[in-house]
């Protein structure tokens, strides 16, 4: 009886079994597949992501370190990674950074579809990558267009296009236009290569013509469209000899904004921009700062940052000839709120025993910062590249309201050196206002014998309704101790200059016929025909 029970219970486990791995058999195809399926989705998602989720924003150091990953684990780690070392603010539960790209995302498939999905078209990859534009303007298909002065005047019947206006894009510049055209009328805009592009009647003889053209100082548009793509500037003005060409024209300028528009956004000193994330400061490496306020419009202001450095505080080492140093300058603007609304990031050499070109000294740096009216917190930081000290400081800047229409003068900038710019030097490179070269004193100090330089500026001059010239009188006075003391410049109105929607005035005063000691220096301003008047004083100390 008892092995009767076990035999049965033997049958009983053999045919389950067998049922069991029939079973299996039957089972494992679709267990395989399944599995493979779910593998198949995982490479889907990590190819989605590389070559969709962050195409334009992905350097190439990042891609290639990806492409060589092999397991699940290592990926999702760089994904992580790379969401957080773009996070501008890790101590918040949400990034920041990743929430508004894929914000971008979301805007571009509706706004830019057509045809293809909006992330890959031209206007969707600029909005990715550079955010928002400042302003849009749109232009119909068949709208009458004024060329201006800049693009050789004329007029022509355009395609439709969209020029897109940026105050300042990190690692491009500032005051940056970008136009986009649609030649396929079907509502699809590419990137203009040049001003020609939105241009319906390039190719229809004698209409749309240039003034050049129309006034004959050019046989036909041949000139012109032949010449577009060469890089000699001197035959391209050839071609359109009325246009006001500009750095921007340059064809290698052109292409290399083009280029950098394009490219993945990058900080280059993440490092020191940690130090601002987490309030460290470091007294290692001593360096000065000051700032200057330049109108730009009546709601937005040019802050030109200058930052001195001490050649002693710095480890030089040799580089070919001479000796050299390199630091990490990385600095950001926050609002009273503490929200980011500028940063930079730039590499500075500087030269043992040698001045910068044009006399500056080599241990001075500026950056331009535009910023609209309000309270601000500039944070800078320096690192010594070879020596590896870190230096930092905070300054207050105060940009004030938009002024009422009457005449307003700059604050004086007292400075070392004034001179003219050079040409292709313009307005957002460092040091040029309007069409001189200014280096701003650190400290407003002057050695007895060596030349003080002043810069101002004057706003909303009124001009004669007949002459269109304004009358003004510009008045420079130095007191010590309450008393005038003499100077060349009693009315400075013969070196006043008109610059685009401003005056100013630039020049060198000698500083030999002043005894050491405390000074003011006041430009009084009198618009004779508004009958208004303004003045600023800037002290300084003349040194033994």
């Amino acid at each position: 009886m008892y092995w009767s029970k076990c035999l049965s219970a033997i049958l009983i486990f053999v045919a389950a079994s067998g049922f069991w791995l029939q079973q299996q058999r039957e089972k494992t195809p679709q267990q395989r597949q399944a599995a493979q399926m779910r593998q198949e989705d995982r490479v889907d998602y990590y190819k989605k992501w590389l070559d969709e989720d962050v195409v334009f924003i992905i350097t190439d150091e990042e891609r290639a370190v990806f492409l060589n990953l092999t397991t699940d684990e290592e990926k999702e780690s760089f994904i992580e990674q790379f969401w957080r070392r773009r996070d501008p603010d890790p101590d918040t539960a949400t990034n920041e950074f990743r929430e508004e790209h894929y914000r971008r995302i979301a805007h571009a498939n509706d706004s830019f579809s057509v045809g293809v999905p909006g992330w890959k078209s031209d206007r969707g990859r600029i909005y990715i990558i550079n955010g928002k534009p400042d302003s849009i303007e749109d232009h119909g298909q068949g709208e009458i267009y004024y060329r201006p002065g800049s693009e050789g005047g004329g007029n022509t019947t355009t395609y439709a296009w969209q020029l897109w206006y940026y105050r300042h894009i990190p690692g491009v510049g500032d005051g940056i236009e970008i136009e986009f055209v649609d030649k396929t009328m079907s509502g699809h805009y590419s990137l203009a290569r040049d001003e020609m592009d939105k241009d319906a009647l390039l190719w229809v003889p004698g209409m749309g013509l240039t003034e050049s053209e129309r006034l004959g100082g050019v046989d036909d548009k041949g000139e012109r469209i032949g010449t577009r793509t060469m890089a000699n500037e001197a035959t391209r003005r050839g071609g359109n000899p009325l246009k006001l060409f500009s750095r921007k024209d340059d064809l290698f300028e052109r292409l290399n904004r083009y280029a950098k528009l394009q490219a993945p956004p990058t900080i280059k000193f993440k490092d020191l921009e940690t130090i601002v994330d987490i309030n460290l400061y470091f007294n290692q490496l001593p360096f000065s700062v000051r700032h200057d306020l330049i109108r730009v419009t009546p709601t937005s202001y040019l802050v030109p940052v200058t930052f001195y450095f001490n050649t002693h505080e710095f480890t030089f080492k040799q580089a070919g000839a001479i000796q050299q140093a390199t630091l990490n300058v990385y600095g950001r603007v926050e609002n009273m709120t503490k929200q980011k609304v500028y940063s930079f990031d730039d590499m500075v050499h500087l030269t043992l025993g040698q001045n910068a070109e044009g006399g500056a000294p080599s241990s001075v740096f500026q950056r331009n910062i535009p910023l609209e009216p309000g309270r601000y917190k500039l944070i800078a930081i320096v690192k010594d590249v070879h020596g590896g000290k870190i230096g930092t400081l905070e300054r207050g800047i105060i940009v004030p309201g938009k002024t009422g229409n009457e005449i307003e003068l700059s604050p004086i900038i007292l400075a070392d050196q004034v001179q003219p710019a050079k040409t292709g030097e313009f307005i957002n490179d460092p040091f040029i206002l309007s069409a001189v070269k200014v280096y701003p004193s650190a400290q407003n100090r002057f050695k007895r014998g060596k030349p003080l330089g002043f810069y101002f500026e004057l706003y909303n001059v009124t001009a004669d309704q007949q002459t269109l010239q304004p009358s003004l009188s510009v008045k420079l006075q130095i007191l010590k101790d309450g008393r005038e003391v003499p100077t060349p410049f009693g009315e400075l109105s013969k070196i006043i200059h008109a610059y685009a929607d401003r005056f100013y005035a630039g020049s060198m005063l000698n500083t030999q016929p002043l005894e050491p000691g405390r000074y003011s220096l006041t430009i009084a301003v009198t618009d004779q025909i508004a009958q208004t008047t303004t003045k600023q004083t800037v002290s300084f100390e003349v040194l033994g």
